[in-house]
């Protein structure tokens, strides 16, 4: 039987239905605390519920199970993030119908749980109608022993409204190819993580690519959007057992192409910035780097991780002012990780340097728990 599954925390209860038939139920939460938080009217401080995730799932049958998790964000709504009907009948081909995560870059696919920092990375801006996730038809699969993982499909796109550059007539095709040169990723289907904490030695490199014809832009003025990145993890155990620790670096490069235009923007003809896939996509190339170390000692009930990010995004040419304006950030803070990814703090700080407007800086305290 294959056992990948859309990704939530260990299942705090597990109901068993009868021979391959059970439904389980978890729970997700993240919360924090920011210093001259952006989302507030005038950049003061602000705590915060992050989000708070519901997950389901079912086995039906030996090839056929189900997932819908709901997501509630910090304006209070509560939306589908995950609900898919999953056909598995081996590791090396299964379909997936439903919302989902189409082929995208590691920190999409990560999702906020399982970066390495606490702040989703701003260079990372594949489309999405609720976290990353667009609604439509993937197929993925493991070979080689799980060192090769793939998933592709096809999706209800981006900027489907009236008025917009594509009103449903042009579906979104995406895509994604990774390969582990040591351990595979302990990680369900074609989902990634940014850190495992040891579990294994990484060396992973992933492309990804999107395609949407008259995918960016309003029905006046359109353009055909096609975004790439390539990014890559590396993450090894030092000593035995890590008995020196685990040391962590990754990096990603991306190109993100308008066609020669400008995009609507998210809250375009009265829709909520928040929901559906709509507009904000800008044209240009960025990167990101990290680098991470486990510090092997336990300190109280966890272990101390220290880290620092670099991001850069500069737009293209002629489209958002003179020149390549540039958007940059820099991180540097820690995990205190007391049960991997299910349970952990981080301490965050952020300089913050936008294309237009002043400069700012932050200190973030954030807190993740699943279950």
């Amino acid at each position: 039987m294959n056992a990948a599954t859309p990704r939530a925390a260990r299942a705090a209860m597990t109901i068993d239905l009868g021979p391959q038939q059970s439904f389980t139920l978890g729970v997700g939460v993240r919360g924090q605390y920011m210093t001259q938080d952006p989302s507030t009217p005038d950049n003061s401080s602000a705590a915060a519920a992050s989000d708070l995730r519901i997950y389901m799932g079912a086995q039906f049958h030996r090839y056929v199970k189900a997932t819908l998790n709901l997501e509630r964000i910090r304006d209070g709504n509560w939306d589908v993030l995950d609900g898919i009907l999953q056909i598995e009948p081996t590791r090396a081909f299964n379909i997936w119908l439903g919302r989902m995560l189409p082929g995208s870059d590691r920190s999409n696919l990560d999702g906020p749980y399982f970066l390495s920092t606490y702040a989703f990375p701003i260079v990372s801006q594949y489309p999405g109608m609720w976290s990353g996730r667009d609604d439509g038809v993937s197929v993925w699969g493991r070979l080689a022993a799980d060192h090769f993982r793939y998933v592709s499909g096809i999706y209800r796109g981006h900027n489907w409204i009236p008025d917009g550059s594509d009103n449903g007539d042009h579906p979104l095709f995406a895509g994604r190819v990774e390969y582990n040169v040591l351990d595979p990723e302990p990680s369900p289907a074609y989902y990634t993580a940014s850190t495992y904490y040891g579990r294994a030695d990484i060396l992973a490199i992933g492309l990804a690519g999107q395609y949407q014809v008259d995918g960016v832009g309003s029905a006046q003025r359109k353009g055909d959007y096609k975004a790439w990145n390539v990014d890559g993890l590396f993450e090894k155990r030092i000593g035995r057992n890590a008995s020196a620790g685990v040391y962590t670096l990754e990096g990603a490069y991306y190109q993100y192409h308008t066609d020669g235009v400008t995009d609507i923007p998210p809250g375009y003809n009265g829709r909520s910035a928040d929901y559906g896939n709509i507009g904000g996509i800008s044209s240009g190339t960025a990167f990101l780097a990290s680098t991470a170390y486990l510090i092997p000692y336990r300190l109280g009930w966890g272990r101390m991780q220290p880290l620092v990010r670099y991001q850069e995004f500069r737009y293209a040419r002629g489209l958002y002012g003179q020149g390549h304006p540039k958007t940059r950030q820099f991180d540097a803070g820690a995990n205190y990780v007391l049960d991997g990814h299910n349970l952990r703090f981080t301490f965050d700080y952020v300089h913050y340097t936008p294309a237009q407007g002043q400069k700012a800086d932050a200190f973030l305290l954030g807190m993740q728990f699943q279950y």
